[in-house]
């Protein structure tokens, strides 16, 4: 294993404080104030944001070697041996349905990948080296989102 991301929990907790802050911050402006503040009921639709985070926040595991990633626990794709590309949008994220030609398959979002950059670049080469040398199979999606017709080209 070369590189890995593990989401932690002080992340999540943090996005549910900046949650309650905005919420916080929306009663103050409306009332002018902090008339709000005795409310027990605002404080109920307020306080819970951070551990509603924790609760529900993603716990995958993503970790990457040189020619391979793995999403989860138990499933290993060999990234430079891919015969399928394709790239959806589900909800407001890209993202990568990718196969390869073991018959392993994975469907995981573009930014779980992207959290840790270097775990991004091992996978996005194996991406197009699959693309370009092994002929896998994409879809237009994954072409403009993901560049893969435009590979950089050595300065000589």
């Amino acid at each position: 294993m070369l590189e890995w991301f593990y989401p932690d929990r002080t992340s999540r907790f943090i996005a549910g404080l900046c949650g309650t802050a905005a919420v916080l911050a929306v009663y103050i402006v409306k009332d002018w104030g902090f008339s709000w503040v005795g409310n027990i009921w605002l404080w109920l639709i307020a306080a819970p944001w951070p551990f509603v985070f924790l609760l529900i926040g993603r716990t995958g595991r993503t970790s990457a070697g040189a020619d391979w990633v793995g999403i989860g626990k138990d499933t290993f794709i060999k990234t430079y041996e891919l015969t399928t590309v394709k790239v959806f949008v589900d909800g407001a994220a890209h993202v990568i349905d990718m196969a390869d030609r073991h018959g392993a398959s994975a469907r995981v979002k573009v930014f779980d990948l992207q959290q840790n950059h270097k775990l991004w670049d091992l996978v996005y080469n194996g991406i197009l080296h699959s693309v370009h040398v092994g002929g896998a199979e994409t879809n237009k999606r994954a072409r403009d989102y993901l560049l893969l017709d435009f590979p950089p080209h050595l300065n000589r």
